[in-house]
């Protein structure tokens, strides 16, 4: 019946208007939000996998490893991922809680829970391996 596939083509495009407005909300979205004592326990619950970026403003190696890090972030948007910096100066209550010695650090948590640190700075391309291997991880 024509009507049938009429109705069916609009279900098919308000679908797909609705995962493009998803797909847009995370692009506006800042990729790499700043995380403090303060809004920490709501990023944890709302994020399957939260990547920690901790780091300071005077941190050479850090101020470099940024950019790899928002482009590496960029490329691996997903909604149960959140990616964040910290400011140890800012937040040394969150880098004492992570025993964060060493910056630039990256602190992987799954379900809240610390599962891997990578200190140093590290390659894109080592980065956006390891952002895929806990992506698996947030769609199951």
């Amino acid at each position: 019946m024509p009507g049938g596939d009429v109705a069916e083509l609009a279900r098919e495009l308000a679908r797909e208007l609705e995962r493009r407005a998803e797909r847009l909300e995370l692009a506006l979205r800042d990729v790499v939000a700043e995380v403090t004592r303060s809004n920490y326990d709501e990023v944890v619950s709302k994020y399957k996998v939260v990547f920690l970026f901790f780091t300071a403003d005077w941190c050479g190696p850090c101020v470099s490893f940024m950019k790899t890090f928002r482009e590496a972030a960029s490329a691996n948007i997903h909604p149960n991922v959140f990616y964040g910096r910290v400011d140890v100066d800012k937040s040394y209550a969150l880098a004492d809680k992570f025993d964060v010695r060493h910056i630039p650090s990256i602190v992987i948590l799954v379900d809240g829970k610390i599962v891997e640190n990578i200190i140093g700075s590290v390659s894109r391309q080592k980065l956006e391996d390891k952002i895929r291997q806990y992506i698996k991880l947030a769609e199951g």
